[in-house]
């Protein structure tokens, strides 16, 4: 006779064995990409040296087609400067743990460095939306900053070669050494300028050419997404949107050389020296007089002087296009 038992354990019968694995590793969250502080010239305000930079910049003389009259000394011309002054300010945040919560989290590496990864972003983030309000402001100094696509329209290649060409018709220089603009985008925009199939399009150019069609497959997701127009455009959420007469437009900008300046207190990022720390600290295991029994078990902090400014004078060498999208 065949054994057929009675009954068979299962999991779910025995209590101890109900239990959960917890990985120890955080999932990435969804952070944004911030490419605006790499479209600014820093610039360092030396330690004890107030709390002002100035800029300047000196008044174009025009071409002079007059022959000088022979053995008569002329007149001296005059010439004149214009300046723009940038305040330093602080920019200061810290997380406290408590050493029962440092004590049993189960986070890898630490807890402590998984709330500093968190606290830089907040940095990153912090410094990226300071220049994307500055550039902003550009378009009060100079209304020609502002480039306002129609209603109904999208973004398009030939949009983006007007643009630059407004830069070099102001004898603007290209951002990089390379000789190319600098361009911020929005992801739901990217998608308008390689959608776009009209003649002279992105696309109708890219597909034309074997050295250039597999950009039109290579990934979307990187920071650098397209170059095009002699601009290096960098895609990233933080490009904000606005309402116009009820109608959702994104802003792409497009930067030339000296257009913005970042200005940290003390040592000169473009030196490869940072001129700030995020701090991780563990609280002294004695304790201290203001937590005598260690309640408080580490923080992270971050502490930043940092400030910014359009270049002096009333052309801007910014240009911001707003256009709505069929994207979003």
């Amino acid at each position: 006779m065949a054994f057929s038992p009675a009954s068979i354990q299962t999991s779910g019968s025995l209590p101890n064995l109900v239990a959960i694995y917890y990985e120890r590793g955080a999932i990435p969250n969804l952070k944004a990409q911030t490419p605006f502080m790499s479209m600014t010239k820093q610039k360092p305000l030396p330690l004890r040296s107030g709390n002002q930079i100035q800029f300047f910049t000196y008044a174009l003389l025009a071409a002079n087609t007059n022959q000088a009259a022979e053995g008569t000394v002329g007149s001296p011309i005059s010439e004149s400067s214009t300046k723009i002054v940038a305040t330093i300010g602080q920019y200061a945040d810290f997380i406290n743990s408590s050493d029962l919560a440092m004590d049993v989290a189960i986070d890898d590496p630490s807890l402590l460095q998984n709330l500093s990864t968190e606290l830089n972003y907040r940095l990153a983030l912090t410094l990226n939306s300071l220049v994307q309000l500055t550039a902003d402001a550009s378009v009060a100094v100079d209304a020609s900053v502002n480039i306002l696509l129609a209603n109904g329209s999208y973004l398009t290649a030939s949009n983006i070669r007007t643009a630059t060409q407004q830069l070099a018709g102001v004898n603007a220089r290209p951002l990089t050494k390379d000789g190319y603009w600098g361009g911020i985008i929005h992801p739901f925009v990217v998608h308008d300028v390689l959608n776009d199939t009209s003649a002279n399009g992105l696309t109708d150019i890219l597909k034309r050419n074997e050295s250039t069609v597999d950009k039109l497959m290579a990934p979307l997701a990187n920071e650098e997404v397209i170059q095009f127009a002699g601009t290096r455009f960098k895609q990233t959420t933080t490009a904000p949107s606005s309402t116009i007469a009820n109608n959702t437009y994104y802003n792409t900008y497009i930067f030339a050389d000296d257009a913005l300046f970042s200005v940290f207190l003390g040592k000169n990022p473009e030196s490869g020296e940072k001129n700030y720390r995020l701090l991780i600290q563990e609280a002294p295991a004695q304790g201290s007089v203001a937590d005598p029994a260690r309640q408080i078990g580490g923080w992270v902090s971050y502490n930043v002087k940092y400030t910014n400014t359009l270049r002096p004078g009333t052309t801007q060498v910014i240009r911001r296009l707003q256009s709505e999208t069929s994207s979003s």
